[in-house]
C-alpha cells in the first residue's frame, strides 16, 4: 500500500475511510509519522523544513524553533541600545513584510523596527539581485539550472533527487547573500532576518552559509 487513497475514493459503501492528522497531511514528503504512543514523529532524513505541519496543527503542538531570544541579546548589546559592545544591527526583511500588518503602513513597521535598536532595515529582494547577477554565468555554462531562493525546496533535492543537485545554483538564498554582502563591508556588523519562513532557519546554522565575524 502507498497511501494513494483510491480505494476509498471508489469505494461504494464508504466502507474505507482515510483518518490522518492534519500535520500528516501537510507533509506531502512523509516526514511525520505516528510513534507508539499516538505522537507525532518527525523523520529528520524525510523532513525538508518547509513548515507545512507547523502551520497546519490547529493545536500548536508542533513548533518551530524560535530565536527570538536571541535577537534580543544582540539588540541590548549593540551600539544603538549602548551595550558594551559597539557593532550595528542590520535587520534584513522579507518582502512579506508590506503585506502583514493591517493596523500599520510599512513606514510605521520599519520605524518600529528601527525603534528596537535596529541600525537600518535592508530588503530581502536586493539580495535576490545579487543572486540573480551571480547565476547568469552559471546558467549559461549548464543551459539548466534551478533557483536556490527557497531552502526547502533545495533540501527536497538534495534528499530526494540527488542526482538534481548539480542542476540546483551553488548561489545562496537572497537572505544569505545580502548579508554576506552587508558582512563584506562591515564584519564586525549583526545581520537578523525578519520572514515567515522556517527553512530559512535551517539555511542560516549550515557551514557554507555562516560568515564569522571579528567580534
Amino acid at each position: 500500500c502507498k497511501e494513494c487513497g483510491a480505494c476509498a475514493k471508489v469505494c461504494p459503501y464508504t466502507a474505507i475511510v482515510s483518518r490522518k492528522r492534519p500535520c500528516q497531511n501537510a507533509g506531502k514528503v512523509k516526514a511525520i509519522s505516528m510513534n507508539e504512543n499516538k505522537a507525532a514523529k518527525i523523520n529528520n532524513d524525510k523532513c525538508i523544513s518547509c513548515g507545512a505541519c507547523v502551520y497546519q496543527c490547529p493545536f500548536g503542538a508542533i513548533m518551530d524553533k524560535s530565536y527570538i531570544v536571541n535577537a534580543i541579546d544582540i539588540l541590548k548589546k549593540s551600539e544603538k541600545n549602548l551595550g558594551d559592545k559597539s557593532y550595528k544591527v542590520y535587520a534584513i526583511v522579507a518582502p512579506s513584510i508590506s503585506s502583514q500588518f493591517a493596523y500599520a503602513n510599512l513606514g510605521q513597521v520599519l520605524s518600529g523596527i528601527k525603534a528596537l535598536g535596529f541600525h537600518t532595515v535592508v530588503e530581502a529582494a536586493l539580495g535576490a539581485d545579487i543572486v540573480a547577477w551571480d547565476e547568469t554565468d552559471e546558467l549559461l555554462e549548464k543551459g539548466f539550472l534551478t533557483s536556490p531562493c527557497c531552502p526547502a525546496f533545495v533540501e527536497y533535492i538534495d534528499k530526494f533527487f540527488p542526482q538534481m543537485k548539480e542542476h540546483v545554483s551553488h548561489n545562496p538564498s537572497p537572505m544569505v547573500a545580502m548579508g554576506k554582502y552587508i558582512k563584506s563591508n562591515e564584519p564586525d556588523s549583526k545581520v537578523v532576518f525578519i520572514g515567515p519562513c522556517t527553512a530559512k532557519k535551517i539555511e542560516f546554522i549550515k557551514e557554507k552559509n555562516t560568515v564569522v565575524s571579528k567580534g
